[in-house]
C-alpha cells in the first residue's frame, strides 16, 4: 500500500472489532507496558494511521496482536495495512527472524551469539512478543526411525549425548532453585559454542538425533530461564527453535513439551485461543506417549479448556491426567518426570480457573508439601498461588502464613515470576493495611525489594 494511501484494511478491521480509533490506541498503549514499552497514542494517531500514514516498529506488530485478541483469529502485522513496505532490519534482526536459515542449528548459533553481545540483546530484548499458530510438523513412516523415541529413556551411547544430558539436569536444577535470571549467560554461551560443536561433527544418524533431542531440550531450558527474565518474544524464538531441532531428531515426545511449553507462553500473555489450538497440538503430536509425559501435555489442555470457559472438557482432561500420572524413576531428567508437585500445581492452577477455589487450595497446599525446600523459585511460587487463593477466600491470617514463607524465599530468586508475584502479594494486602499482620507483611514485602535493589 502506497504512502498517503487511506488505509482501508485497518478501517475494515476497525468496523469488524467494533472499536473506535480511541479504543484501539487504548489497546496498543496497554498491550505496550507489558512489554515494558511506554506509549502514549490517541485517536488523533490512529486518524494519521487510517490516512495513510504508518508508525514505527513494532507498533504494526502490537496492533496486530490487539487486534487478533479482540477479533480471535490470527492477525498479521501486514494484514493492518501498518507495517513498512521496507524496513531496515534491527542488529538481530537476522537472528531473531523465523526464516533466518532453514538448519535450526545455525538460527540457534546466530540467536546465541546475538544475546551474548550488549548491543544485539537489547535489540533482541525489545523485540515484541507476538503469538503465532505453529503447525504441527509432518512425521517420517515408523519405518523410517526405530520406534524407540531419541528423547526415550535409554542410557546414553556417547561421551557427548552424556554432556548434554549432565547439562540439562544442572540447568534444570539451576531454574527450579534460583530462577531464570541466575546462569543464563552460562546457558547461552554453552549451546553456542559447545553444543554447537558437538553437532557439527560427523556421526551416524541415531547419534545424531539423540545430540540433536539433548540440544533441543537445553535450548527449551534457555527459553524458559528467558521468559523468567520478561524476554518473551526471544523466549517464544528459543521454544521455536527447540521444535526445529526435536522434529529433526524424530522425537514426537520433545517436540509435544515444546509445544505445550509455546501454549503457557501464549495464556500467560492473554492469547487463550492460540493457547487452546498449541496445547491440542501437543497431545496429538505425541498420541502414543504414556505416564508422565501423557499427563504433563493432558494437564495444559485442561488449563486452556478452563480459561475458555470449557468446564467439562478441562474436568475431563484432567481426570484423564490424573489417570495417566504415575511416578517417575529417579536420575531421568527434566524431560522425562512430572514431580508430583508439579501435577498438583497445575491442578490447582486449572481448579482456580475454574472458579473452585477450595479444591484449588487443598491442590496448592498439595504442592507445597511435596516441593523440596531447595527449590526456592517452586516454593515460591507455590505459596504465593496459595497465599492469593486464600486471600480469595477470606482467609487473611492463613494468607499472611503463605506469604511469609514467600518471602522467606524471594531474596533467593532471580525471577521476573516471583517479582510479579510480590507484585500481587502488596496489591492484595493493600486492602487490609490496618491490620497488624498484613501492614508487617507490607513492610517486609518493601524491604525485601529495596534489599534486591541494591
Amino acid at each position: 500500500m502506497a504512502r498517503n494511501t487511506p488505509n482501508r484494511h485497518l478501517k475494515e478491521m476497525l468496523l469488524e472489532a467494533d472499536w473506535t480509533a480511541g479504543q484501539l490506541a487504548g489497546s496498543i498503549n496497554s498491550e505496550g507496558r507489558t512489554q515494558g514499552l511506554d506509549l502514549r497514542y490517541d485517536r488523533t494517531s490512529v486518524a494519521h494511521w487510517l490516512s495513510g500514514s504508518r508508525p514505527r516498529p513494532p507498533v504494526p506488530q502490537l496492533a496486530a496482536i490487539v487486534l487478533a485478541r479482540r477479533l480471535r483469529r490470527p492477525v498479521l502485522a501486514e494484514d493492518t495495512g501498518l507495517a513498512q513496505d521496507a524496513v531496515e532490519p534491527g542488529p538481530a534482526a537476522a537472528a531473531a527472524g523465523p526464516s533466518t536459515a532453514d538448519d535450526p542449528l545455525v538460527r540457534l548459533i546466530a540467536l546465541t551469539r546475538a544475546d551474548v553481545l550488549p548491543g544485539t540483546r537489547s535489540a533482541l530484548t525489545r523485540m515484541p512478543y507476538v503469538p503465532l499458530a505453529v503447525t504441527r510438523p509432518a512425521w517420517p513412516t515408523p519405518t523410517d526411525f526405530p520406534a524407540q523415541a531419541a528423547g526415550d529413556a535409554v542410557q546414553p551411547r556417547n561421551a557427548g549425548v552424556r554432556h548434554l544430558r549432565e547439562m540439562i539436569a544442572i540447568f534444570g536444577r539451576q531454574m527450579d532453585h534460583h530462577g531464570g535470571g541466575h546462569a543464563r549467560s552460562a546457558l547461552v554461551a554453552y549451546l553456542g559454542e559447545d553444543a554447537a560443536v558437538l553437532l557439527s561433527r560427523p556421526t551416524g544418524e541415531a547419534l545424531r538425533r539423540d545430540l540433536l533431542t539433548h540440544t533441543a531440550q537445553l535450548t527449551h531450558l534457555l527459553a524458559n530461564m528467558t521468559a523468567d527474565t520478561d524476554r518473551h518474544a526471544l523466549a517464544q524464538r528459543y521454544l521455536l527453535t527447540a521444535l526445529d531441532l526435536a522434529h529433526r531428531a524424530h522425537d514426537r515426545r520433545t517436540c509435544a513439551i515444546t509445544l505445550r511449553a509455546l501454549s503457557l507462553q501464549a495464556l500467560e500473555r492473554g492469547h487463550p485461543h492460540v493457547a487452546a489450538d498449541l496445547a491440542d497440538a501437543a497431545v496429538r503430536t505425541a498420541p502414543h506417549v504414556a505416564g508422565a509425559t501423557r499427563a504433563f501435555l493432558l494437564a495444559q489442555r485442561a488449563l486452556t479448556h478452563a480459561h475458555g470457559d470449557r468446564r467439562r472438557e478441562a474436568l475431563g482432561d484432567l481426570g484423564d491426567a490424573e489417570h495417566h500420572h504415575t511416578p517417575s524413576p529417579e536420575g531421568q531428567g527434566p524431560f522425562a518426570t512430572y514431580p508430583r508437585a508439579g501435577f498438583h500445581y497445575q491442578r490447582g492452577e486449572i481448579l482456580l480457573a475454574l472458579n473452585e477455589l477450595p479444591q484449588a487450595l487443598l491442590a496448592f497446599e498439595s504442592s507445597a508439601r511435596h516441593r523440596p525446600s531447595h527449590d526456592h523459585r517452586l516454593t515460591a511460587l507455590t505459596q504465593a498461588r496459595r497465599a492469593e487463593t486464600l486471600l480469595r477466600m477470606g482467609h487473611l491470617d492463613a494468607a499472611g502464613t503463605a506469604w511469609d514463607t514467600f518471602l522467606q524465599h524471594y531474596p533467593l530468586l532471580r525471577s521476573t515470576r516471583a517479582d510479579h508475584a510480590l507484585g500481587r502479594l502488596q496489591a492484595g494486602l493493600r486492602p487490609h493495611a490496618r491490620h497488624r499482620r498484613a501492614a508487617h507483611l507490607l513492610e517486609v514485602a518493601r524491604a525485601v525489594s529495596r534489599a534486591k535493589a541494591l
